[in-house]
């Protein structure tokens, strides 16, 4: 998160943590670059290029890990994880299925101990991803100017 948290906590004001189970990566079932169809936008992104996977999965086996000892999902631990960073942190996972939600949902019943969030936040913080998270076509419709309101 670079620097963002802190600055923010100095401010006063929560961090939404959107697509907290990185586009589904984090589901555990994406196993691979080739496992994104032709018609998937994160085939395309820098984040998730082939040259990354192994860094991603490698992040993703060691949530997966935390979840399996309190009988969660990698997905749980992630975003368990995000809400153990404190009550500033909103994760926002988006779901197309009802058991999705409930499996996030019951990502609040599960509590890490101190040695595994260390653990997890020394790894988040020295794994380095490289590449945009957007394709570089959409990157012009990130930071537009917004009309002034009359």
């Amino acid at each position: 998160m670079g620097h963002l948290l802190e600055t923010a906590r100095e401010l006063g004001v929560a961090v939404v943590a959107y697509s907290p189970l990185s586009r589904g990566l984090f589901t555990g079932q994406i196993t691979s670059h080739s496992d994104f169809s032709d018609t998937d936008l994160r085939k395309i992104t820098p984040r998730y290029a082939q040259e990354n996977f192994p860094k991603i999965l490698e992040l993703v086996d060691k949530f997966k890990q935390t979840g399996q000892r309190h009988n969660a999902t990698s997905g749980q631990a992630a975003l368990a994880y995000l809400l153990a960073l404190g009550n500033d942190i909103i994760p926002i996972p988006g779901s197309q299925r009802i058991e999705y939600i409930e499996e996030n949902f019951g990502a609040t019943q599960l509590k890490l101990t101190t040695d595994e969030f260390e653990n997890l936040k020394t790894l988040v913080n020295e794994t380095r991803v490289d590449g945009d998270q957007y394709p570089p076509f959409t990157q012009e419709m990130l930071y537009l100017d917004t009309p002034e309101l009359s």
